[in-house]
């Protein structure tokens, strides 16, 4: 199967890689096809666990200073460029 991303698609693909969430374009396939696909149990209260975890240990160091601005003002400095 050939899959053709955007370059806004192929960009996320790869800052999830860089980032330690997913290990590789695989694994990356992989955790999205899960995240779709009803189980058979249904809602996995267990992975709920774990992703939660590791979003935490993900975001362990990171300071975000918006120097005055809101959320929504910091967020849209990106759209500038």
């Amino acid at each position: 199967m050939t899959i053709t991303l955007t370059p806004r698609q192929e960009r996320a693909v790869q800052q999830a890689i860089q980032s330690g969430a997913v290990r590789s374009v695989d694994d990356f396939i992989e955790t999205a096809i899960e995240a779709l696909a009803p189980g058979e149990a249904g809602f996995d209260e267990e992975k709920a666990r774990l992703a939660g975890s590791r979003i935490r240990e993900i975001r362990k160091g990171i300071k975000l200073d918006l120097q005055g601005m809101s959320i929504r003002e910091f967020a849209h400095l990106g759209h500038k460029y």
